[in-house]
Parts: structure tokens; C-alpha cells; sequence
């Protein structure tokens, strides 16, 4: 009986959190989008590129799980991953899931621990660092006229979290003998030296297989501009005048990179709030293009993902569990 009622625990507390996410969603916002005329095959198909999104992001920290010397399987990283998004609905600053996620990994190989949470960790910096990249260019290259300020400013600031983040990155890699003596001074710190140290030299692997760092920066810009395509085949879906592709990537990502500040359980409401202000900020914007209700749909969309992956972890029977208690993960790609 113990045994049972463990695993429909397992079941309903990811059940319920779902269900609570829908259930929050304003019923003014339900109407708003009823009232617009739909072309319901460019919402499914923006529904598609979501989906494909969050799958690439996830075979991205698969691929730097392993690069940690991390035995792992795509089939797990489904199953962590999809469960690990959506309890980054209910924590704040979409952290809670990547906890999760580092706890499952490393629990059947305490030995791994550190490296585990520092997958976690440099995936998720590198998921922002893309963000911001693909930020960066976007208001580089796309304008054909003078930016507003504030986009100006957004500019700027990514220009030097860019480099600054790619300089740090590469020093830790790649840096020589004084980074490992700095590691070796680090470890001697009482209580945290030890994992810090770990994780430090987790990070380090990734000399031995440089293009993992290409390959990982290319999955992140990917995974942002087919976000922005996404938010891209929303505004078509609804309006019959809507802004170009060129100009949802001078909105989106920024707004996106406000849904990452640690203040709301994944980003509700600061996603939505900067994706509003920058589409006003647009010169040539539609009359009745609403970009508060363009960010409710896609919120909606990434609850669908969070659903779809709920779905897969119920097929599971929550095999996640037995394999962090395991030994051995599932062989082969899956």
C-alpha cells in the first residue's frame, strides 16, 4: 500500500501543479483571445515550433551531461527535462525544475554530484548567454531605422553581458595552470571548497572536446529564434496586420530575457508585461495589435508543453525515480 500511494504521489502532485497553472489564467484573457478570428493551422503550428524548441533544449543538456562523463540517456533527459519544466512554472526564477533536474541525475552517483549541478548550472547560463547573443544581433543588424533608446540601451547592456560572459566562459575552460591553482585554492575552503572545486573542473572537460562548446552556444541560438518564430506565428494566427519576423526578433528575446529575473515563478507576468512595452515600441506597429495578448497565447502554449511532457512522465510510470535509484541508466539513444 506504501508503495502505491508513493507512486500516485509521484502522479497527482505534477497532475495538480498543471492543472492549478491552467486554472490561473485570467478568464478576461480566455475571452480576449475568443473574440479574434483564428487561422488555427498557424497556432498549431506555432504550438509544433515551441514544442521542437523545448526538445532541442533538452538534448542540449543531454549532450552536456555527457560531456561531463555523466552516463545519461535521451530517454532520461526526456523524462527530467519535461518534468524539470514544468515545476519551473511554480519556483521562482525558473530555477526550481533545474534543481530537480541536478538532484535526479546525481542521486544515483553521489560521486557525481557536483558535476551533475554544474551541468545544470552551465547549461542554464548558457541557454541566457544565447538569449542575450541572439539579443544582441537582432538590434544590430535588423534595424533599417534609428532605435528607440530603450532599445538602444537593452542593446548596449547585452553587448557587454555578452562579452563579458563569453570572456569568463572561456577563461574557465580553457585558462592554463594559474586557474588550476586558484581551483586547488578554492578547494580548501571549508564546507562549499570541495563541490565548488568539482564543479569548477566538471566545467574544464570541455578542453578535451571544444566544438561541444560550438555545438552548445548553436543549440541555444536555435532554441531562441524558433521561440521568436513562434511568438511570430501567434501574431499571424490572430491578427490579419501583425509585425514582419525582423521585427518580433527586436521584441522577443529581450522580453524573454525578462522572464528569466528571478522575481516570478517562471517569469509570469514579466515575460508578458516586456513583450507588451516592446512591441509598443515598434514605429510602424499595427492599429489593435495587442502584444499583451500575443505573450498570453504563447504562456498558454508553453503550459501545452508542460502538459505534453506531463503526459510522457505519467507514460513513464515515473521510471525517472527508479533510475535515479538504479545503477545503470537505459542504454542507447532511445
Amino acid at each position: 500500500m506504501k508503495k502505491i500511494a508513493l507512486t500516485l504521489l509521484k502522479l497527482l502532485i505534477p497532475a495538480g501543479i498543471f492543472i492549478y497553472l491552467l486554472m490561473g489564467v485570467d478568464a478576461d484573457d480566455y475571452a480576449a483571445f475568443q473574440q479574434q478570428k483564428k487561422h488555427w493551422e498557424l497556432l498549431l503550428a506555432a504550438q509544433l515550433v515551441a514544442t521542437s524548441a523545448i526538445l532541442v533544449s533538452i538534448l542540449r543538456w543531454c549532450v552536456l551531461v555527457r560531456a561531463f562523463d555523466i552516463p545519461f540517456s535521451y530517454r532520461e533527459a526526456l523524462r527530467l527535462g519535461f518534468l524539470g519544466y514544468l515545476l519551473n512554472f511554480v519556483s521562482f526564477g525558473s530555477v526550481g525544475g533545474d534543481l530537480f533536474k541536478a538532484i535526479l541525475v546525481a542521486k544515483n552517483k553521489p560521486e557525481k554530484r557536483p558535476e551533475a549541478v554544474a551541468s545544470v548550472l552551465l547549461d542554464r547560463a548558457l541557454g541566457l548567454l544565447g538569449l542575450v547573443i541572439l539579443a544582441f544581433l537582432c538590434l544590430t543588424f535588423i534595424p533599417k531605422a534609428p532605435l528607440p533608446n530603450a532599445m538602444i540601451q537593452i542593446r548596449n547592456g547585452a553587448a557587454v553581458i555578452a562579452a563579458v560572459s563569453i570572456a569568463a566562459l572561456l577563461v574557465a575552460v580553457f585558462a592554463g595552470n594559474w586557474f588550476e591553482r586558484l581551483v586547488s585554492w578554492i578547494e580548501s575552503w571549508p564546507v562549499v571548497g570541495v563541490p565548488l572545486s568539482r564543479m569548477a573542473r566538471a566545467v574544464r572537460l570541455l578542453r578535451k572536446t571544444p566544438m561541444t562548446l560550438v555545438l552548445l552556444a548553436t543549440y541555444a541560438l536555435g532554441v531562441h529564434s524558433m521561440l521568436a518564430f513562434t511568438v511570430f506565428l501567434i501574431s499571424k494566427g490572430i491578427y490579419s496586420q501583425y509585425p514582419s519576423f525582423a521585427e518580433h526578433l527586436l521584441v522577443v528575446p529581450p522580453a524573454m530575457a525578462a522572464g528569466t529575473l528571478p522575481l516570478a515563478p517562471g517569469g509570469l507576468g514579466y515575460q508578458e508585461a516586456a513583450l507588451s512595452v516592446l512591441f509598443e515600441m515598434l514605429p510602424d506597429l499595427p492599429e489593435g495589435f495587442s502584444g499583451t495578448l500575443v505573450a498570453i497565447i504563447y504562456r498558454f502554449m508553453t503550459l501545452m508543453i508542460a502538459g505534453i511532457g506531463l503526459i510522457y512522465y505519467v507514460s513513464s510510470h515515473g521510471r525517472e525515480f527508479r533510475f535515479a535509484a538504479s545503477d545503470k541508466s537505459d542504454p542507447g539513444p532511445g
